[in-house]
Parts: structure tokens; C-alpha cells; sequence
């Protein structure tokens, strides 16, 4: 019985960590990543899809160096105000949660747009 529990305990762990990797790996593109945590509900990629209520990824993008992602990181995790004019991002609850690996995910992905 141990010797058939064992394998099955080790493939469950390492399935654990695998989140975002997995999804990649299976077609989820960061941009799917971002519409099902519901990014997409306030912000648009290009400034002329931008909604009124947030700044575009693009614009993001040109404000933000990569140098600042952990900052925008923590924007992402814990909501915020005062980084970008009135605008505040709602706090988790508000939002669909996101694990801090897919906010590194996202502020990658944005920030690399300016490049």
C-alpha cells in the first residue's frame, strides 16, 4: 500500500507548483491570464481600447520600467492608489484573487510591451 501511496503524494506535490507553468504550457497566454483574472474588466492593452476607469497596459508600460515591476508587483497583490493619478485599483476581494506568481506573470508581460 505505501509503495503505491508514495508516487501518488510526490505527483500531487509537484503538480502543486506547477499553476501558471502548466497553464502556459497548455495555451493559456498571458493576455487569457489577465482576462480571467479579471484585469481586462478595467484595463485594455492599447490606449485607444482603454476604458475610462484604468490606464492601458501600453501606457503602463511607457510609465514603468522594468526596474519597478516589484513595485507594480505589489500594486497588483494588494490594490492600491496613488500611482497613477486618481485611479485606485480595488483590494483583493473586490477583484478575482491572483497568486503572486501570475502578478509577476502580468507585470512582465505589460512592462515588456514598451520594448
Amino acid at each position: 500500500m505505501k509503495s503505491k501511496l508514495l508516487p501518488a503524494m510526490l505527483a500531487g506535490v509537484l503538480c502543486l507548483g506547477a499553476g501558471s507553468v502548466f497553464a502556459e504550457s497548455h495555451g493559456m497566454t498571458s493576455m487569457q491570464l489577465a482576462e480571467e483574472k479579471k484585469c481586462t474588466a478595467c484595463h485594455a492593452v492599447n490606449e485607444s481600447e482603454a476604458l475610462s476607469v484604468a490606464p492601458s497596459f501600453r501606457s503602463i508600460a511607457q510609465r514603468y520600467s522594468m526596474n519597478e515591476s516589484d513595485r507594480l508587483v505589489q500594486v497588483v497583490l494588494t490594490g492600491g492608489e496613488d500611482h497613477w493619478g486618481n485611479t485606485e485599483m480595488p483590494d483583493m476581494g473586490v477583484r478575482t484573487d491572483v497568486s503572486r506568481e501570475d502578478a509577476e506573470r502580468l507585470v512582465k508581460w505589460i512592462l515588456e510591451m514598451e520594448e
